[in-house]
């Protein structure tokens, strides 16, 4: 990300070789992302009988295919849970997620990344390769359970993909596409086994369009509460996005309450892109939302950068209404993730995007203030600034000054939270790691060489981090990857678990709170071993087939 982050037919099978292989029994009820939360999601035993469950379901499994849209996998899954459920019980037991992990070193919380807000690479199958996806091609080959087959024709962004559901196969159909993912894509048994685990923490990227009826001053027909489907007020003929009902939200902050979890709630990205990546939901078009402006119904001229404050307030005023059992899971909310990613390198290569680092800083002021200005600081509730390297020319030259300012003292001890994300995919030749020549060290180096060199690489930034920056810190996303070519990138487990240690051990030592991007990221298996701490928890290195 120090660069940039980063479809049709389902097999009968519905992955249940791979869903077998990774013992991860992903039963009892699921999410309705679209409509009522339903609740009594519970784990059933994560590693017990897992060849069984590799098996091919049979007739004994009361499942027959069916051809509803591009195809529904709902009976293949409903087969593969009753069998677990069956087993489960016929052990007596469940089993405990960290009773089983081979690594003992846990990250105090980790992110949902690839849930609500999608990224071409999570989604690439076997041809997956970069990180930060390269030119104007993506790399998403579908978009399971549903969405498969595009290898000749990757989809590049969640708005792209959206819009082209749109358009090809109508807006029902859209909408099964992405209600079946995301019901299938976390359930309750994620966050029974993240809890099961010892992480604390979960932080869930929000797409901007959790919050469209702020929009209703453009067009209140369009932007209405309980749209299902949204256009970019800007890009509105080529990108698209699929609303998260706001209800099932708290339903969701009520079940993670049941696993004595707490939520981070972080708005990934705003109208039109305020960034530059594939997370910014329009890439390969250009972000717009710090230079453009849009119309209102009654004719006003409005500036984007208005437009996400309106978001950013909804958000803010969500979380107020929330009940007392939701709103105290609750830990902190991100109003807008990586601020004007890669502004600065994109400057420098006469492609801006921004109106300058002032513009961008002087927003995140306005944000704050939304926030200090509420109930929630009063709350317990915390702000996490959220602030990109890429964004800024000088970044801990600029920010931290800027940070001091803009916050007291006392706030920034309560309830501000100075937020970073810190990789080494984009290390060059300081600190990545390459099964070939080019970067600090090779993987096939032994683990007492490498050490001392990732040890200096997060030394170095976390030593300046906490010498810069007064009060409560966090790092929303670290992982584990050593270049941001995963087919290049280091898989040796050693150097991998002695790389999360460091980087853990270093965290606590100057009291930063690591989030690990990411959960889990069954469709991009050449990614898994650095980057989803399921895989990593359960032992595994070498890729999984990703059912794509």
């Amino acid at each position: 990300r120090a660069c940039a982050r980063i479809l049709p037919g389902p097999p009968k099978q519905l992955f249940v070789r791979t869903l077998g292989q990774m013992a991860l029994h992903r039963a009892g009820f699921v999410f309705a992302l679209l409509g009522v939360a339903l609740p009594g999601l519970w784990s059933i035993g994560f590693f017990a009988a897992a060849d069984q469950l590799a098996a091919p379901l049979g007739s004994d499994d009361e499942c027959l295919p069916t051809d509803v849209g591009v195809g529904v996998p709902g009976c293949g899954l409903n087969a593969l849970q009753r069998r677990a459920i069956s087993q489960a019980l016929g052990a007596g037991s469940v089993a405990s997620a960290a009773s089983t992990a081979e690594v003992a070193t846990i990250p105090p919380g980790v992110n949902l990344g690839g849930w609500l807000v999608l990224e071409d690479w999570f989604f690439s199958g076997t041809q997956g390769r970069h990180v930060a996806s390269q030119g104007t091609t993506g790399q998403g080959v579908g978009l399971p359970p549903l969405l498969k087959g595009l290898e000749d024709t990757p989809w590049q962004s969640e708005g792209l993909l959206t819009k082209w559901l749109q358009d090809t196969r109508g807006d029902e159909e859209a909408l099964q596409v992405f209600s079946s993912h995301r019901e299938a894509y976390i359930t309750g048994d994620d966050l029974e086994q993240i809890s099961s685990l010892g992480i604390r923490s979960v932080r869930v990227p929000l797409p901007w369009a959790t919050f469209a009826d702020a929009l209703s001053p453009i067009d209140a027909a369009v932007y209405k509460a309980g749209a299902k489907i949204v256009p970019d007020p800007v890009y509105g003929d080529k990108a698209s996005f699929v609303t998260v009902d706001r209800e099932w939200l708290a339903g969701l902050l009520r079940e993670a309450a049941q696993h004595n979890l707490k939520i981070v709630l972080d708005l990934h990205f705003m109208p039109a892109g305020s960034s530059d990546g594939t997370y910014s939901g329009i890439w390969p078009l250009k972000p717009k939302f710090w230079t453009d402006s849009v119309s209102t119904s009654g004719g006003e001229v409005v500036p984007l950068t208005t437009v996400g404050l309106w978001i950013a307030e909804a958000m803010v005023k969500w979380v107020e209404s929330l009940g007392p059992s939701e709103l105290g899971v609750v830990e902190g909310i991100t109003l807008l993730n990586e601020p004007g990613h890669m502004a600065s390198i994109d400057k420098n290569n006469s492609k801006p995007f921004t109106r300058g680092e002032k513009q961008v800083l002087d927003w995140m002021g306005e944000t704050a203030g939304l926030f200090r200005r509420s109930t929630l600081p009063g709350k317990g509730v915390k702000l996490y600034v959220s602030a990109s390297e890429p964004s800024f020319d000088n970044f801990w030259e600029t920010v931290p000054g800027w940070y001091s300012q803009t916050f007291s003292q006392q706030e920034r001890h309560s309830w501000a939270v100075f937020d970073i994300h810190w990789y080494t995919a984009w290390g060059g030749d300081k600190c990545s790691g390459r099964t070939v020549p080019g970067g600090r060290y090779l993987c096939s180096q032994a683990v007492d060489e490498v050490r001392p060199m990732l040890h200096t690489c997060i030394e170095d930034d976390m030593a300046k981090f906490a010498g810069k920056v007064d009060g409560l810190k966090s790092c929303s996303e670290f992982s584990l990857s050593t270049f941001e070519d995963a087919v290049l990138a280091c898989r040796n487990r050693d150097i991998l678990s002695m790389y999360l240690q460091e980087q853990l051990d270093i965290f606590e030592q100057y009291r930063i709170q690591g989030f690990f991007w990411t959960w889990r990221m069954p469709y991009g298996p050449n990614f898994e071993s650095a980057w989803s701490y399921e895989h990593i928890a359960m032992g595994q290195v070498a890729p999984q087939e990703s059912g794509l």
